[in-house]
């Protein structure tokens, strides 16, 4: 088996290994090659000055034999190669609607002309620091469009495009921690009561089992176990470009692929609630999605449940009907705000949920498994709460751990 190549340099310089940008050296690396004649001969990585031995020796060894590597596009601009890289993107509807805004609005307009290659690491930090300096542009936002500027640079290195990713090493714009509503029980009830007998117990799921606003309008007969007092969360109510922006119950939640369902226990109130809604308010039977991953909506088999939320138009319950004629007004009626004045959002009740649980000492894996979200995204959202586990727990930890008390002697 004919042994690899091996790249190498020719020059005397006195760190032939540390990239140009950081003071290194700036030649290019070499391999040696057979030609069409049989003869060995000096060959040039293109565009290797300022790579690392390793860096141009993976080019090297991603090369089939004989092939002369191919040399970077140096006319290349950020917006080829961002529809280049959106049209070979195989994301969820929704998501590629938020790259292709992103792109679109704030992305071409900033970087659209320029050439790949042009675009370095100290452009990149300040229009980071533009991000976060600009009012007009929300904190989300900003990590939105940041992190879809990422994907596109580091796909271009991956290709081949650019020699090094001018997003290496820079912090990404500030995201201040999400302000969120804590109901408290009186609320919550207070809700219930006042909402309209047939959708009541749509924010009972909500702040009962932690499910969100889609999920909780898809609650069926079939995802119900009235012995075991659980809820499987596995469908949502979708209403998006890919639906045809119509209503349609669909098996996949809003973390698919990671995850395809989730199990909750439902409190016995809740079940009772349920009961008693049920025999008023017969659930009603409609086609579902079964959805697989990477096909799109109408490509997906179809299967039939019964459904127990709403309009009074008999389509499945909307958002915009629910949060504009039901959660709003009933918010309003009651007098609950926020500290700023605004209306707490559905969300809220999801949010109010994980705290509760926190807060009286339910593992936070377990509370993560409940609500479909990773211990990494609890931990990052509700560390405040978490902290207050130091001083709940905090004796009980330290006594693990205590210098053990010696023995006393025993009696002569």
């Amino acid at each position: 088996m004919p042994k690899k190549p091996t790249v190498y340099k020719r020059c005397d310089c006195s760190d032939q290994n540390r990239p140009k940008k950081t003071g290194g050296c700036n030649h290019s690396w070499f391999y040696n090659r057979t030609n069409d004649k049989g003869n060995r001969t000096r060959a040039t990585i293109p565009d290797s000055p300022g790579l690392t031995h390793a860096q141009a020796q993976s080019i090297l060894d991603g090369m089939a034999d004989g092939v002369i590597p191919e040399p970077v596009d140096t006319k290349l601009t950020f917006q080829k190669w961002a529809a280049d890289w959106l049209g070979r993107c195989r994301a969820k509807d929704t998501s590629y609607e938020k790259y292709e805004i992103a792109i679109r609005v704030h992305l071409n307009p900033r970087w659209g002309r320029q050439r790949l290659e042009a675009i370095k690491q100290r452009h990149v930090q300040t229009w980071v620091k533009e991000i976060e300096d600009s009012p007009s542009i929300a904190n989300s936002t900003g990590e939105g469009h940041w992190k879809v500027f990422q994907m596109i640079m580091k796909d271009a290195l991956q290709n081949g495009k650019i020699t090094s990713n001018p997003t290496y090493g820079v912090d990404g714009p500030y995201v201040g921690q999400s302000k969120h509503y804590v109901f408290t029980s009186e609320e919550l009830w207070a809700i219930y009561d006042e909402f309209p007998e047939r959708y009541r117990l749509i924010p009972m799921f909500g702040f009962a089992c932690g499910t969100r606003q889609a999920e909780a309008f898809a609650v069926a007969e079939d995802v119900v176990d009235w012995s075991a007092g659980l809820l499987t969360v596995r469908r949502q109510v979708l209403r998006i470009k890919e639906t045809g922006y119509k209503c349609l119950l669909v098996d996949r939640l809003k973390t698919s692929p990671r995850l395809n369902s989730k199990v909750v226990p439902v409190p016995p109130y809740a079940l009772d609630a349920l009961d008693e809604y049920q025999q008023k308010y017969p659930a009603q039977g409609t086609p579902n999605v079964i959805w697989e991953h990477r096909r799109k909506i109408d490509d997906c088999k179809r299967g039939f449940t019964r459904a127990y939320f709403w309009t009074p138009r008999n389509n499945l319950m909307d958002r915009n009907y629910f949060n504009d004629h039901i959660w709003k007004p009933v918010l309003r009626k009651l007098g609950i705000k926020d500290e700023d004045g605004e209306l707490p959002t559905f969300h809220d009740l999801r949010h109010t949920f994980i705290s509760t649980c926190l807060q009286n000492g339910i593992p936070e894996h377990t509370v993560a498994a409940w609500v479909g979200d990773t211990v990494e995204e609890i931990r990052r959202t509700y560390s405040h709460l978490l902290k207050d586990h130091g001083q709940t727990h905090g004796a009980l930890a330290a006594g693990l751990t205590a210098r053990p008390k010696p023995l006393l002697a025993s009696a002569a």
